[in-house]
């Protein structure tokens, strides 16, 4: 003998599935509100080439103070009169940078023995500005935690490769 659902029955299966997805789609959107407060909360950084200045800007285009800026040393292959150069990029750090702030970046350029090479500091952006290369930075937010930051240059462009928080403090090595 076959099992029978009377309309109520049927009703109440129908309610409860409803009242699953209703739960399903509220748990959905307390994740993305979550996510949408602290991507709001995080620092928000862009890293810019001015070829009018001829220098790199950073820009924190969020509402929060960013503080404790270090850039990681960059390493950088470049054509100089058809010969490949391998140099060092480092960025000045910089101690505190304000919402809506832009800052120029001061730059020296040093070989692969970590000389100081203050000529080709001074010709090296338009080597840069077809290269592609990536930069590491790390800041700390308003409340202290750490932030790491890739930047990587792709055609004119800076993209913001990833971001991790609780990066730590120390500089890291060349590859």
């Amino acid at each position: 003998m076959p099992i029978v659902f009377t309309i109520q029955e049927w009703l109440i299966v129908f309610a409860c599935l409803v009242l699953l997805l209703c739960v399903s789609r509220i748990h959905n959107l307390k994740k993305s509100i979550a996510q949408g407060v602290q991507r709001y909360l995080s620092p928000q950084l862009i890293l810019l080439m001015d070829k009018k200045s001829m220098c790199f800007n950073l820009k924190n285009e969020g509402s929060f103070f960013v503080q404790n800026i270090h850039f990681d040393d960059s390493e950088v292959s470049v054509a100089d009169y058809g010969f490949e150069v391998i140099s060092i990029l480092r960025f000045e750090d910089i101690n505190f940078l304000g919402p809506k702030e832009s800052v120029q970046l001061g730059l020296k350029v040093f070989d692969k023995g970590r000389n100081f090479l203050p000529e080709a500091t001074e010709r090296i952006f338009w080597h840069l500005v077809n290269v592609s290369f990536t930069i590491g930075m790390t800041c700390r937010d308003m409340e202290g935690r750490y932030m790491r930051f890739i930047f990587s240059k792709q055609g004119d462009h800076f993209f913001s490769e990833k971001v991790n928080e609780g990066a730590g403090e120390s500089r890291l090595p060349l590859k």
